[in-house]
């Protein structure tokens, strides 16, 4: 899909078209990246970093983050930029930039034909998913969203970037204590019948001929949260046999047929050999197949 010609500088849609990593945020480049490798991606768009500066000019002390980004370090502070932000509406050019492609969006969705579309809303930082920072599960992410709940759940993304807790990973880094800004993904949901990560390089042990897949039935937001213990599965690089297998505590048994589990390995390599590097895969399993959701190289 196009980007709409009205507001190029605000979305940007994820269809494999060059993107600058700087407007469409760490989580947003590698999206489109996998689109640009012939991936398959829920279809979805960016509100890009130019719709996130937007809603910063009209924010209260917008002026001392500005001024100096270090005074995130101060609670009260740090605290009342979040909750400026999470006060508001959307700013008028952001609210009418996003109008269009969110209706496009909603007629693209994969939802059942009889069923209202349901969203995904991804923040995405532009230091996110790098090689030297993954950011994972520090910034907001929120499924099955209607249309009409997208604008409050992007005041939520781009407020999840002066978290307590991404504040204190980036000063642990070394990052710029604001973040820089950031970019959101709003995306179709997956109705996805399992969820599974995946590293192509054991994040344990390092070995680098094994993958080790988490999977759990659903959506994948317990078992990314911790509030479901997922199948965990070592699978042999070269072989694709499993060689390790604990249950997770699923009441519906195994996530994944062995030809579903079959089908991720095969797409874990192609994912690796495109990226010329081990990563971290986030997919979703549908009645059509596998969606990828994200891939990240491994930093850990």
């Amino acid at each position: 899909m196009p980007s709409p010609a009205h507001a190029p500088q605000i979305v940007a849609w994820l269809d494999g078209v060059e993107i600058d990593a700087a407007r469409v945020g760490g989580k947003g480049a590698s999206l489109n990246r996998l689109a640009r490798a012939g991936f398959r991606i829920p279809p979805g768009f960016c509100l890009t970093t130019g719709a996130f500066t937007a809603q910063l000019d009209g924010l209260a002390w917008a002026e001392v983050l500005r001024s100096d980004p270090a005074a995130l370090a101060d609670e009260p502070i740090r605290a009342a930029l979040t909750d400026a932000m999470l006060a508001g509406a959307l700013a008028a050019p952001v609210a009418a930039a996003l109008a269009e492609p969110l209706a496009r969006l909603c007629d693209a969705s994969l939802s059942a034909a009889d069923a209202p579309a349901r969203l995904a809303v991804r923040s995405s930082a532009v230091a996110e998913d790098g090689a030297g920072a993954s950011f994972a599960g520090l910034h907001d992410t929120e499924l099955g969203l209607g249309a009409d709940e997208v604008a409050a759940a992007v005041l939520r993304c781009w407020a999840s970037l002066w978290s307590a807790r991404a504040v204190a990973y980036r000063a642990r880094r070394g990052l710029p204590a604001d973040g820089g800004a950031m970019a959101v993904v709003i995306q179709a949901l997956v109705p996805a019948e399992a969820t599974a990560v995946a590293f192509t390089r054991h994040p344990v042990t390092g070995r680098s001929d094994q993958i080790l897949v988490n999977a759990a039935p659903g959506l994948g937001e317990a078992m990314v949260s911790g509030t479901v213990t997922p199948d965990t599965i070592v699978v042999d690089k070269a072989s694709g046999a499993v060689v390790e297998f604990t249950a997770g505590d699923a009441p519906t048994g195994r996530a994944l047929r062995d030809d579903v589990l079959d089908e991720l390995v095969r797409l874990c390599l192609a994912v690796e050999s495109a990226f010329g590097a081990a990563v971290d895969i986030e997919a979703a399993h549908a009645l059509d197949g596998w969606y990828l959701l994200q891939a990240r190289p491994i930093t850990t």
